[in-house]
């Protein structure tokens, strides 16, 4: 009867190539941690969320999107600053690495609620959920307050511009 493994020699090449090509796509196991959350007074119809995501673990994992009962929908946004012009743009998904973390703030990655309902009020709170590729769904409670106090922790906008 023949191994269906290589000989012994090569195995542990081949173990070796496999740990290297599963640490390099971020083959381990993410580790999220939603740090507390605020958002905006509602402003024209929506509002922003500021939260720091951070991923302890040693594998990638990806913010696909969000959802809460207080809004219409949850939208991933980059701000994006050409000609001295800022937009919004949407984005599908959002890398969180291994090791790293992802902060949302006004003026550059922020995620959107749109259409906030009548609970959106400062000194309110409503319940956010995060869906994550690999970590799978988190739930953290969102404090309301006036968007100023959102804007202290804003880039600086010449930092952005260059």
């Amino acid at each position: 009867m023949t191994s269906p493994l290589p000989p012994r020699p090569h195995r542990r090449a081949v173990l070796a190539l496999v740990a290297l090509v599963l640490a390099a796509c971020g083959g381990g196991e993410p580790r999220v941690e939603v740090g507390a959350a605020q958002a905006s007074r509602p402003i024209a119809g929506s509002s922003q969320i500021v939260v720091t995501i951070t991923n302890e673990g040693d594998g990638d994992d990806e913010l696909l999107g969000g959802e809460t009962p207080a809004a219409l929908a949850v939208e991933l946004h980059r701000t994006v600053i050409e000609d001295g012009q800022a937009s919004m743009v949407q984005l599908d998904g959002l890398e969180v690495p291994a090791g790293g973390s992802v902060r949302f703030r006004p003026g550059d990655l922020h995620l959107m609620l749109v259409v906030p309902d009548e609970t959106v009020v400062p000194g309110g709170t409503f319940d956010l959920t995060l869906r994550f590729d690999r970590s799978g769904e988190v739930t953290v409670p969102v404090e309301v307050v006036e968007l100023l106090d959102l804007v202290e922790d804003a880039p600086d906008p010449e930092a952005t511009a260059s």
